[in-house]
């Protein structure tokens, strides 16, 4: 079997809905599981909802929702054979209504805030679960919350393996083996005792991976809106090309330092099996896409060392200053400590004799995490950095890349240097400003211009 999911921008109307009926149509003989995420941008709107409720907005709170639920119901419309999505459309949508009003004028809890997040990707399914009934595909849908088993911390849920091959076995293989097709969501989980919570954003993907893991599926493929995984960001670099293939280790540090292709944890449950990932476009199914497996095909290995360019905006740079820390026992403990209380993850870290340099992206946990820093050493915040990242395969041992890399980033300045153990990446932080001509003409040292 094989696991396809397709992201929002593959079910972000009905034509896109349609293109998902013809592929998964494609693949029956391959035994299917689809996943799905909401429709394009419906996510976000559910977390302007969670804020309507708390400011007591209750004027837009309900603006909101009817235009949420006439957009939904004018997907299944615009879907032949899809009236019968409307049911269950309408029942979730009351459901939803029934939870927010009476909780106008205060924060939801973070077990309300997750049952109202994941709502898009079962709503969202319902119409594909539609197309698919329509086009005689045996699809059975399937809620996303009896498989996937995660642990209680709300808003990033951690999945629990075991519990989830066992699910997936349980719920999943007996409908494959019926000669069904099952339809779940993405981003959505649930812990032992049923409560409902989420991966985190983009989480559609890693569902995907723990199904193809779960279930020691053939590949796992991933339905986006672009060719692959690519050289560089083509907004940043016009000429950027897709990447015929990617190891593991690659697509995770693309996915960490920008590529919106991927979720970062995509890869982990799928590396150990060797199950490849492939990504895809819905929109032009006929282009091959990007294998990621555990060795890059030996096409690509002709370009050099050198997969992709990365860049990361947003990135907000920490240096803590301690001279006292020169030979101290414990003080790197005590400073991730502190991150780790405040639950603030750290992209890219360098440190010296006397200072460690650190980012982060979350702006809202700045001053707290600051504060407590401060016993430490001397603390310093630099805003407005982004962070570049030259992702490639056996980069330690080609000689002269490095150079090559800092003769290209000139005349900008670097901040932070960080070359990771693993030797697929080297990453560093500039000025944001500074950031898309960097990968431009990083972009040009390393593949040139076609």
């Amino acid at each position: 079997m094989i696991v396809c999911k397709f992201g929002g921008t593959s079910v972000q109307d009905a034509a896109a809905i349609l293109r998902l009926a013809k592929i998964v149509a494609a693949r029956q003989h391959e035994q299917p599981i689809v996943v799905v995420s909401a429709l394009a941008r419906v996510t976000d709107s559910l977390v302007s909802l969670a804020e309507s409720v708390r400011q007591g907005h209750a004027a837009a709170l309900e603006a909101t929702l009817e235009t949420l639920h006439d957009r939904h119901r004018s997907v299944a419309n615009a879907l032949t054979g899809g009236e019968m999505a409307l049911p269950a459309l309408d029942a979730g949508f009351a459901e939803l209504r029934s939870l927010l009003r009476p909780a106008v004028g205060r924060a939801l809890t973070p077990a309300e805030r997750d049952l109202l997040l994941g709502q898009g990707e079962l709503w969202s399914s319902r119409l594909v679960e539609a197309a698919l009934a329509h086009d005689g595909i045996p699809v059975a849908w399937v809620d996303a919350r009896q498989v996937i088993v995660t642990d209680d911390r709300h808003g990033r849920a951690t999945p629990l393996l075991d519990a989830i091959r066992l699910a997936a076995q349980n719920v999943m293989t007996p409908l494959l083996a019926a000669g069904r097709i099952p339809l779940t969501q993405g981003f959505i989980g649930a812990t032992a005792a049923g409560r409902p919570t989420i991966l985190g954003r983009g989480g559609s993907d890693f569902t995907a991976s723990l199904l193809g893991a779960a279930l020691d599926a053939l590949r796992v493929e991933i339905w986006t809106d672009v060719n692959g995984l690519m050289t560089a960001d083509p907004r940043i670099v016009p000429e950027a090309r897709t990447l015929a293939s990617a190891t593991y280790d690659e697509a995770a540090e693309l996915a960490t330092f920008g590529a919106k292709v991927l979720h970062p944890a995509t890869q982990l449950p799928l590396a150990a099996a060797g199950i490849p990932i492939v990504i895809l476009n819905a929109q032009r199914p006929d282009q091959p896409g990007t294998i990621i497996g555990l060795t890059r095909a030996s096409a690509l290995r002709a370009d050099g060392p050198i997969g992709s360019i990365s860049w990361k905006p947003g990135a907000i740079l920490v240096n803590v200053r301690a001279p006292r820390m020169l030979g101290a026992y414990g003080f790197l403990r005590q400073l991730f400590e502190v991150f780790e209380r405040h639950e603030v993850p750290v992209d890219v870290l360098a440190s010296s004799e006397v200072s460690v340099s650190l980012t982060v992206e979350d702006p809202t946990r700045l001053d707290a995490l600051v504060r407590d820093l401060a016993p430490l050493g001397e603390v310093t915040v630099n805003e407005g950095r982004a962070i570049v990242a030259v992702v490639g395969h056996g980069m330690l041992s080609s000689p002269g890349i490095a150079a090559r890399v800092f003769a290209a980033v000139q005349p900008a300045n670097i901040e932070v240097i960080s070359q990771g153990a693993s030797a697929t990446n080297l990453t560093f932080v500039v000025k944001e400003a500074d950031g898309p001509a960097i990968v431009q003409r990083l972009h040009r040292e390393f593949f040139g211009s076609s």
